[in-house]
């Protein structure tokens, strides 16, 4: 009932405002709602007088597509996954690491051997008690997988370290690895959600990946409304009253899919949303109006430009493009600082290297250079000294030609979703400027899924694209932004099928350096690889907007200070303003 009620209440709001025909771009992939309050049919005991019950509406432009962690991959899909925890996470005000079902940890002098105690008296959501069981369990069954292809679970880059998991004790688990691990709090111990070795362990292990795990069960703060389905356009969680640790303040949460950023800025300002990111215009519309609180998030985050780079004969990539010149006049070509400040407006960095600058010292700067005479000079180097009329949608397209007639034409997958809305307002910038140079782009529109499917390997889709613009929010250690271009990440989390040894060396070699000094060199030097390669062509480090209304809930994070009030910290913290 608080689903159909919220989502009716959504609607009115929103539906009373399309007069108003707001030209305000798309915001990003998160937002969210400000009724929180419906009304229970249930009467207090005491007073007769109904119940006040509180649940935070979050507006959603991209819909999760899976509650498997298993195989997991799209970051969309963490909506879906609020009810498991891992065994560390971050804390949101100081970035240490802190225990979540661990309690606490020890690791040996050389790095290698980690004792975990678990924390006690935890239960998971239907009623089953949590111990080590779960946790070498959900460990286990990655590790006992690693060299099995089909076995596609999605974190094996995060265990790959780890020599084996023994459970010493009901609520003890010790983890020897291969060599010291650098980033071992963060990957994989606060990256790996704990599953219940009761409901999982089962299954075999075809069956743990094909699993749709409509009704999840965890040991979270949340637990899911209904069954989990992919069509649905809401995802609601109730509190759980039985949470181990601080149990939230508001009853739920109530994700709901929005089909533009107009309804979802108009629900806004409607009062109906609690919180959400606007776009750069929108936020500026919303720095005057009373009861609202707009703040720049400058978490790390990266939006790339893909290139297939995929050499084998299966591809059904362009094969120009395994040419690491023309994907270096790629780069050239583009005047990223015009779309930190057309598009982001202002707030973001010009892209040049993998690990996004809000990461501070593992970050390697190298500025970007706009330099299309250059890009021209790698081209014709090629042999790309001619051109060719082509149509591309009714317009007359000039496209470099080699003698062999091969043309510089590619398809760009462009992505519908609604957080996407910055993807689409660089690509009038992007189609300029490569033609400038003599590329020309054939635009492919389509959704996450029909995209994230060309990078399965499994799909009969696999590689079928040329390039596409897609993004990360890898955190602030670089281990995991490093790992997503190494070649045993292809067909998992890795979209470009790109494959270099020495880079793969160093990736490996860095995750091992304990000491800081050491590691950011080899992390710089990874990093060098890939800007001369150009597989991925960062476009910009990109802020967002988020805004709040300070009249209906207290309570919101920043995360790092600087960051999303997106955050599980956010979530535990809101209270009603009484």
């Amino acid at each position: 009932m608080k689903k159909f009620m919220s989502l009716l209440l959504v609607l009115v709001l929103v539906f009373s405002f399309v007069g108003c025909n707001s030209t305000a771009t798309e915001p990003a992939n998160t937002g969210s709602s400000n009724t929180g309050t419906e009304t229970s049919t249930s009467t207090s005991t005491e007073t007769n007088e109904p119940e006040e019950v509180y649940v935070v509406n979050l507006g959603i432009t991209g819909y999760p597509t899976n509650t498997n962690p298993f195989t997991q991959t799209q970051q969309v899909d963490h909506n879906a996954l609020r009810m498991y925890e891992t065994l560390l996470t971050q804390d949101a005000h100081s970035l240490e690491y802190v225990g979540k079902l661990a309690e606490s940890w020890t690791v040996s002098d050389d790095g290698t051997v980690w004792v975990i105690k678990l924390r006690e008296g935890v239960t998971w959501t239907d009623g089953e008690t949590f111990d080590a069981d779960d946790v070498v369990f959900t460990y286990g069954a990655i590790l006992d997988n690693m060299e099995d292809e089909n076995a596609t679970f999605a974190r094996k880059a995060d265990v790959k370290m780890i020599d084996k998991i023994e459970k010493t004790g009901d609520y003890e688990v010790t983890i020897t690895t291969k060599s010291s691990v650098a980033n071992f709090v963060d990957t994989p111990l606060s990256s790996l959600r704990i599953l219940p070795e009761h409901i999982w362990g089962q299954m075999s292990v075809q069956e743990m990946l094909d699993f749709t795990n409509p009704t999840p069960v965890g040991t979270g703060p949340w637990k899911l409304i209904g069954e989990f389905n992919p069509q649905n356009t809401d995802l609601e969680y109730e509190r759980n009253d039985n949470y181990w640790g601080q149990v939230p303040h508001v009853n739920g949460l109530l994700y709901i899919l929005f089909e533009n950023s107009d309804t979802m800025f108009q629900a806004f300002r409607a009062g109906t949303l609690d919180m959400f990111s606007p776009s750069g215009t929108q936020a500026t519309a919303l720095e005057t109006e009373a009861n609202v609180v707009v703040l720049k998030n400058m978490q790390p985050k990266l939006t790339e430009l893909g290139i297939n780079s995929w050499d084998d004969p299966a591809s059904k990539g362009n094969p120009l493009l395994l040419n690491p010149n023309i994907r270096r006049a790629v780069d050239f070509a583009l005047d990223k600082q015009v779309l930190v400040d057309n598009v982001l407006k202002g707030v973001g960095y010009a892209g040049s290297t993998l690990v996004p600058k809000s990461a501070g010292k593992w970050h390697l700067d190298i500025p970007h250079d706009y330099n299309p005479e250059k890009a021209i000079e790698l081209l014709e180097a090629e042999g790309f000294t001619k051109f060719e009329t082509v149509d591309i949608s009714g317009r007359e397209v000039q496209v470099r030609v080699n003698d062999k007639g091969e043309k510089l034409l590619f398809r760009f997958a462009l992505l519908t979703n609604g957080y996407a809305w910055h993807y689409r307002d660089s690509m009038p910038f992007i189609v300029k400027w490569l033609e400038d140079v003599g590329v020309g782009l054939t635009i492919e529109p389509m959704d996450s899924a029909t995209l994230g499917a060309t990078m399965k390997l499994d799909s009969e889709t696999f590689s079928d694209f040329d390039m596409y613009i897609w993004g990360w929010t890898p955190g602030y250690d670089p281990g995991f932004i490093l790992t997503v271009l190494h070649t045993d990440q292809i067909g998992g989390r890795q979209e470009v099928m790109y494959s270099n040894p020495e880079y793969d060396a160093l990736v490996d070699l860095q995750i091992t350096q304990v000491k800081d000094e050491e590691r950011m060199k080899t992390v710089y030097e990874a990093q060098q690889i890939i800007y001369n390669d150009a597989p991925y062509i960062p476009l910009y480090y990109q802020g967002y907007y988020d805004a709040y209304r300070d009249d209906k809930y207290e309570g919101f994070v920043q995360f790092a200070g600087d960051g999303t009030i997106f955050n599980d910290a956010t979530y535990l913290n809101l209270k009603p303003i009484q």
